[in-house]
């Protein structure tokens, strides 16, 4: 038959080893789970980088063929203009000046400045999204340092629980027999 106490100290070493497990199991779980979040975000940089790639292709060669066509339509334009009306070309160069000095300008300003806008709330959202990241890490470490502690704490203490019961014990059974 087994002794209460041996029973006890099994059960205690049992519960220890499931709590250990417990601990590690959790730390192993947060840790993978932070990770994949960060490979997510690296993921997103990466996309970024490669998007606005895409993008300023796709700008050079929309510009590429828009002056192209822009150019055929002002020869275009020019050949009819000067046929009816030969002083018509340098009115039509001077509207088109006009024109790309200030609507050009202006369409390629507000171009810009829409486009840094977007990249600058991307990467703030990636900044945030890194420092949200490193602050969760921490308070789960912190956390799961607490618990740890507390375990550890509440685990030394149970020894000196037990010599007080004993002490009990051994009080009560002294004074029924007085």
């Amino acid at each position: 038959m087994m002794n209460i106490s041996d029973y006890n100290q099994n059960a205690q070493k049992a519960v220890s080893q499931g709590m250990e497990t417990f601990f590690n199991w959790q730390k192993q779980a947060l840790e993978n789970t932070l990770t994949m979040v960060e490979e997510g975000i690296a993921v997103q940089e990466k996309n970024l980088n490669e998007t606005r790639k895409q993008y300023q292709d796709w700008e050079q060669n929309m510009n590429r063929e828009l002056n192209s066509q822009k150019e055929q339509y002002k020869s275009m334009v020019l050949k009819i203009s000067e046929s009816y009306f030969p002083e018509s070309k340098n009115q039509i160069e001077q509207a088109e000046k006009l024109y790309e000095e200030n609507i050009g300008g202006m369409v390629e300003k507000t171009r810009e400045m829409v486009g840094s806008s977007i990249e600058r709330n991307i990467e703030t959202t990636l900044t945030f999204e890194k420092e949200w990241l490193n602050k969760l890490r921490e308070n789960y470490t912190s956390g799961a340092e607490n618990l740890r502690k507390q375990y550890d704490l509440m685990m030394s203490l149970q020894p000196e629980q037990k010599e007080k019961t004993a002490e009990k014990k051994s009080a009560g059974k002294t004074e029924t027999n007085k």
